[in-house]
């Protein structure tokens, strides 16, 4: 099955096409597209691939992706099937950045947040809180006034000094490369059974590949060998667990499949510059409620 290329369809009267997507879970597979693609997740957790990157996402989480760039959202094992996937993407033709804006000098910043773009972009919360609104109030608008408020969105969004890369700026991934299902089946297959033993053998056999091939070919389209992303995946996981699991350290290392604790915290330092513990308490004192001051005596 040949999945991985999708078909955006933007009628010839039309530059963008908006959707508000209400889905038991997403479901899109590993794909790629020559528009653009911003994504606002409204509810829904899960892992995020682009390109050689994955982490984790929730509700808020707002996306720019460009074009050709492989992509795809999955949802949780454990999300309940009473909390559906709901999100707001909005796809838009690559001629607005190479003819169209280039008319205008006053685009220039627009114009760099689309070049940006070629590795993915993920915004701050505070950009996010700023035009959720018109995120969401974009389903309403049509013809010129959708594209109007489409830029709009995207010049308040070049502006954010705390979005991020996605993809390693070293990332390639051509679309007749992005055609085979291979890289799929190893991105799924990671995603089942992450928590587990993974030897190079076994993933190597999900490719149809021998090892050594296999691992020639995992690091010329991630950058990355195959344990290092594996590492990745692991401690994204863990991030979220010792955020929102009542587990000490320990017990979320097991759970994200490193039966050795020193190398748990070995790789989680190494990924993040600080430790697990240190992750867990800065959080909690993050989110734990303002002590109420204490009355003065008489």
């Amino acid at each position: 099955m040949k999945a991985l290329y999708e078909k955006v369809t933007i009628d010839e009267e039309h530059s963008i096409v908006v959707k508000h997507l209400q889905l038991p879970s997403f479901d899109a597979p590993w794909h790629y597209h020559p528009e653009y693609e911003l994504t606002h997740i409204i509810r829904s957790t899960g892992k995020r691939f682009v390109g050689d990157h994955v982490s984790d996402f929730e509700a808020g989480d707002l996306v720019l992706v460009g074009p050709n760039l492989p992509h795809f959202w999955r949802n949780d094992d454990e999300q309940p099937a009473d909390a559906p996937a709901e999100a707001v993407v909005v796809q838009f033709t690559a001629l607005l950045n190479d003819g169209l804006l280039r008319i205008f000098p006053e685009a220039y910043s627009l114009r760099q947040l689309l070049q940006r773009a070629q590795f993915g972009l993920r915004f701050s919360a505070a950009a996010v809180a700023n035009i959720r609104p018109r995120l969401l109030g974009i389903t309403q608008h049509d013809g010129m006034n959708q594209v109007l408020e489409l830029l709009g969105i995207l010049n308040t969004l070049a502006t954010d000094r705390d979005s991020r890369l996605l993809a390693s700026d070293s990332y390639q991934l051509s679309a007749s490369e992005a055609e085979t299902e291979r890289m799929k089946r190893v991105l799924e297959f990671m995603l089942t059974h992450f928590r587990d033993e993974i030897r190079v053998e076994q993933i190597a056999s999900v490719a149809g590949m021998a090892p050594a091939a296999f691992c020639r070919y995992f690091r010329k389209r991630t950058n990355k060998s195959f344990v290092e992303y594996l590492n990745e995946l692991r401690i994204s996981h863990a991030r979220k667990l010792l955020t929102h699991a009542d587990l000490s350290v320990g017990q979320v290392g097991l759970e994200c499949g490193f039966n050795n604790i020193s190398h748990f915290h070995r790789q989680f330092k190494q990924q993040t510059g600080t430790t697990p513990l240190r992750y867990q308490a800065t959080y909690r004192e993050t989110m734990a409620p303002p002590r109420a001051a204490m009355p003065s005596l008489p």
